[in-house]
């Protein structure tokens, strides 16, 4: 079959420049919801980590700055809704970029999904009649169909749903904060969990994952990217990443504190499932706990919404640099022309995401979990060798005190490596699942796009290509000429 066909590369029909950084930092601040990371990551961290999940979440903001200004660096240089594939294959090398292209496709239904299926659980106490599996099916029809309207309409929806989850975040910081106990303070510097009906003192082994645990539940700044070809500006990019991460930490560590300080019962709260509806159980009458629930709902609702939009722009990139068979790349490069919505990538991922219901979350977690290590990896290695081919720190967002995060960026992969290693029943097992996801990918690269007639060689939107090279291109020589 050929490789050859009419739209593709630079032929490729192109998004409308129609975005400001504030609607790029609300569609992204969708997408990795706050409200669902704290909410739902945030209270299996409570449960583990006990009164040390406020360090946790402090020091998970001090890994995650370190990966998210790497990836602010790399997505500046090379700002497509390519995401960090491209822009790894931009600072590294075309191999990976297509490896972490292919690798993605795995586990972008997977997060969905995940995502979709928690609306069920916080819409029971609603009493929707409706099972888990067809809520989650009814929820990924609606998102698909709202994905396919213009991304200015998209940000509107979104902006209003993100107002609503970081108010009920607030409420819970502010609750806390209302109600602090005596002697709390005292609690959080010192890490206590409450386990078999005692306290006990936490070892660092257990403040390590939970670590790890709060670096994960932060990440996902750099998903901004995905909306850098419909940014009027998009070499602002790096700065709306790093504002968009400040933000996140603010509104995933705030309501965590609150728990911790205004508890009258830390005890029951840390060993109920639901700590954070047990928290506001203990100040506030149940229309308010009610109104959580609702709030979790939409901005689980609000995070698959915006993630369709953003990932159905990555798919399309994808079949513009040519990764897949010709008939599909060019399906996947059509566009709605009133809103510029890619419809066969996000009919395509919404049916994945449908499909993916039936696979069990055990296999889930496995794939998703060890993931971010691998990324984090490449994050290190872009940066590393962008700054020494002159690709990627040229007139753009750096990365501060270089080389010293990309280093620490090195001990963050050997402890996350660590960290899952030592837990055999998920973590090793996503090591493994993960490297041989990543393993296969590359074998697709190398076996089938480098056996093409041509070649295989990475692309982006045309006019970030030619400022790219122009940029690039001086860095380079007087690299060579330092050599």
């Amino acid at each position: 079959m050929s490789d050859e066909q009419p739209k593709t590369g630079h032929e490729a029909p192109k998004f409308k420049r129609s975005l400001s950084g504030f609607g790029v930092i609300i569609l992204t601040l969708s997408v990795l919801s706050p409200g669902v990371s704290v909410l739902v990551s945030g209270g299996a961290i409570l449960q583990e980590a006990g009164t040390g999940t406020v360090l946790a979440f402090i020091l998970g903001s001090l890994v995650c700055y370190c990966q998210t200004s790497m990836a602010a660096e790399l997505g500046a240089a090379y700002p497509t809704a390519g995401y960090d594939y491209a822009a790894f294959g931009h600072a590294i090398g075309d191999w990976a970029g297509a490896t972490t292209y292919i690798a993605s496709i795995f586990s972008i239904p997977l997060f969905l999904n995940t995502s979709a299926v928690g609306i069920a659980i916080y819409l029971a106490p609603f009493g929707t009649g409706l099972s888990p599996n067809a809520t989650t099916f009814i929820t990924v029809a609606v998102i698909t169909v709202l994905a396919l309207l213009n991304i200015r309409s998209n940000e509107k929806i979104t902006g209003i749903f993100m107002l609503i989850e970081g108010t009920a975040l607030l409420l819970i910081a502010g609750v806390g904060c209302l109600h602090a106990q005596p002697g709390a303070v005292r609690a959080l510097l010192h890490p206590m969990g409450f386990e078999g009906g005692a306290w006990v003192e936490l070892g660092i082994g257990a403040v390590g994952i939970a670590v790890n645990n709060a670096s994960w539940a932060l990440a996902g700044s750099s998903q901004a990217l995905m909306f850098s070809e419909d940014m009027k500006r998009p070499h602002t990019i790096g700065r709306i990443i790093m504002l968009s991460f400040a933000i996140t930490v603010v509104l995933e560590t705030a309501p965590v504190v609150g728990v911790i300080l205004g508890s009258h019962n830390l005890s029951v709260v840390l060993s109920n499932d639901s700590p954070f509806e047990t928290f506001l159980a203990q100040s506030l009458p149940t229309f308010f706990l009610r109104l959580v629930s609702l709030s979790i709902a939409i901005a689980i609702f609000n995070a698959c919404l915006a993630g369709f939009v953003g990932i159905g722009r990555n798919v399309f990139a994808m079949a513009r640099t040519r990764l897949f068979a010709a008939p599909i790349n060019r399906a996947l490069l059509h566009l709605i022309p009133k809103t510029d919505a890619p419809w066969v990538a996000i009919l395509l991922i919404g049916a994945s995401t449908a499909l993916v219901t039936y696979i069990p979350l055990y296999f889930k977690v496995l794939l998703l979990s060890g993931n971010y290590t691998i990324t984090t990896g490449f994050y290190v290695a872009g940066v590393l060798i962008g700054r020494k081919s002159g690709r990627t720190g040229v007139g753009r967002y750096k990365t501060p005190v270089f080389p010293l995060i990309p280093l620490l960026g090195i001990a963050i992969v050997i402890g996350e490596v660590v960290v899952l290693w030592l837990d055999p029943e998920e973590g090793r097992k996503s090591l493994f699942v993960c490297s041989g996801v990543y393993l296969l990918s590359y074998c697709y690269y190398r076996f089938v796009l480098m056996r093409r007639r041509r070649g295989w060689v990475m692309v982006g939107p045309e006019d970030i290509d030619k400022e790219t090279a122009a940029r690039t291109q001086p860095a380079l020589r007087s690299a060579e000429v330092s050599l």
